[in-house]
């Protein structure tokens, strides 16, 4: 057997050796990334929407008159509708096959004379798919409803209206 010395010298490689033989518990695997880059939304006003003339009725009642997002006028009963009303027109420019999605929110539209308020309701379409990258955009329409009471005054109403594009 050798010295004390000897074999306290040789604990310390014996140790070194016997970890060796001991298996690592590590593991390694490729993970794939991407990342889908578009181009930043353009909105663009081509058109305001104009509901045209509104002959109010003899006697007063609560009416309303809309017009369609291909701009198709519906004048209610008791109305006469007449000038040349259209649905507003919008361009949205973005990457090329991608899903816009299009809201709108409510308003008013105010009398400029007076000072009072109708309703005003829009209609777009939930979405457009871009059919090019850029230029030149897909054009899309918005219509939209007005809610007259019975106390509607005469007079030039006025106001906007909010549209919001985004990716979906």
């Amino acid at each position: 057997m050798g010295s004390w010395r000897q074999r306290v010298c040789c604990w310390p490689a014996a140790a070194v050796l016997l970890l060796a033989g001991v298996p690592a518990y590590a593991a390694t695997i490729s993970v794939s990334a991407t990342a889908s880059v578009v181009k930043p939304l353009v909105l663009t006003r081509k058109s305001d929407l104009n509901f045209g003339t509104i002959v109010l009725p003899q006697v007063a009642a609560a009416s309303s008159v809309s017009i369609s997002q291909a701009g198709v006028v519906s004048c209610g009963a008791g109305l006469s509708c007449a000038g040349a009303p259209a649905a507003a027109t919008l361009n949205v420019q973005g990457t090329n096959k991608m899903v816009v999605l299009i809201s709108t929110a409510a308003s008013q539209l105010v009398n400029q004379s007076d000072g009072s308020r109708i309703s005003f309701t829009p209609s777009a379409p939930a979405s457009v798919t871009l059919t090019s990258s850029g230029v030149p955009g897909n054009d899309f329409n918005v219509g939209g409803r007005i809610d007259l009471p019975a106390t509607t005054t005469g007079g030039l109403y006025s106001g906007t209206i909010q549209v919001t594009v985004d990716y979906q």
